[in-house]
Order: structure tokens, then sequence, then C-alpha cells
């Protein structure tokens, strides 16, 4: 039988594990999460599929920090109720940017390559910040439609928005500063491991 990759085993961990909450929900809440929990089921398979048939089939380490972000930002937030604890929406907002400035990093390395070392470091960093922004304010664009569509309560005014703008757009700054030591010719082994299995 083949041995399972880590990934893959986190992936079905998961899965059962919102499986079981999703009995739980229908058996002593009526069932009052069952939509989200099938919205968590529904994009970590849209998540599975990007990564299996796009540039990122490789990227088994980043496929795992996104699950684990889907673990904390729509498990344990929208099924457990995080949300309710005061400034866990803020910390995930901050968290997210790191995670969008790596993607960026990794869609660059796809469109232009990096292991030419005459590759302008400026560049990368300009494209990072920029992608992290624009995804920043695109969340902001999606909750606005959602909101306005089915009568949900996503966002909480214009301030709310603009600090959850602020908080992304910070953490994909801070770390484009790695990014741009990486093109000058600093080791991490998280940036290596990327390009290598973008590029090779």
């Amino acid at each position: 039988m083949k041995k399972l990759s880590y990934d893959s085993i986190i992936t079905y961990g998961f899965i059962v594990l919102v499986a079981i909450t999703g009995i739980w929900d229908f058996i002593y809440r009526g069932g009052v999460k069952f939509p989200r929990i099938l919205l968590i089921i529904a994009t970590v398979i849209g998540v599975k599929l990007l990564f299996k048939f796009t540039f990122l089939k490789k990227c088994k380490m980043l496929y795992v920090c996104v699950i684990v972000f889907i673990f904390f930002s729509m498990y344990l937030a929208n099924v457990l109720d995080f949300y309710s604890i005061n400034g866990y929406d803020k910390i995930l907002h901050f968290a997210s940017g790191f995670l969008i400035g790596i993607f960026g990093f990794a869609l660059y390395v796809f469109l232009f390559g990096i292991k030419n070392k005459n590759a302008k470091s400026i560049a990368v960093v300009i494209f990072t910040i920029t992608f992290s922004i624009a995804s920043a304010g695109a969340w902001e664009i999606w909750e606005f439609t959602t909101d306005q569509l089915f009568g949900l309560m996503a966002q909480n005014g214009l301030h709310d928005t603009m600090y959850d703008i602020i908080l992304g757009s910070l953490s994909g700054i801070i770390v484009s500063i790695p990014i741009y030591l990486y093109t000058k010719g600093k080791k991490f082994k998280i940036l290596d491991k990327i390009v290598k299995e973008i590029e090779d």
C-alpha cells in the first residue's frame, strides 16, 4: 500500500475532525454551524485542487500552511466561535499577510524565476508587497460583496475594514524583508524550498 505523504495525512485528519464536529453540531446544536462546516470541506477540496493542477503542485509545505490557516480562520473562528475572543480577527488578518506575501513570492518565482542572482531584488520586493496589499483589499471587497448579497456581518464598518487591510499589508511588508535578503544571497531554508519546488 502506498504510504501517505505528510500533507495528505494532515488533509485527511482535518477533514475527519471537521466531519466529527459536524455530527456533534447536528446532535447538540441543531446543525447551526452545518453550512460553515460544509464550506470548510469545500474550501479544503478547492485548495487541494489548486495545488494539484497549478504551478504550486510540488509546494507541500506551503499547502500545509494554507490548511493550518483554514483551521484557525474557518474552523476555530467560525465553527468554534473564536471570533468572539477580542482581537482574534485582527491576529488572523495580520497572520494572513505573511502567508499572502509568501504566495506573492512563489508567484514571482513561477513567472520570472529567481535562480539567476542578477534578478533585481527591488522588483521581487515590490511585487510581494503589491500582491499583499492587493490581496488584503480584494478580501475586503469579497466580504463586502457577501455581506450585501446574503445579509451577513463579516465587516463591522469602515474602521474595521481599514484596520484589516492595514494589518494584512503590514505583515506583507515585513515578510518582504527576508525575501529581499534572500535575493541578496542570504540563506533561508523556507524560501530555498519554495524556489526548489517551483523551479525544479
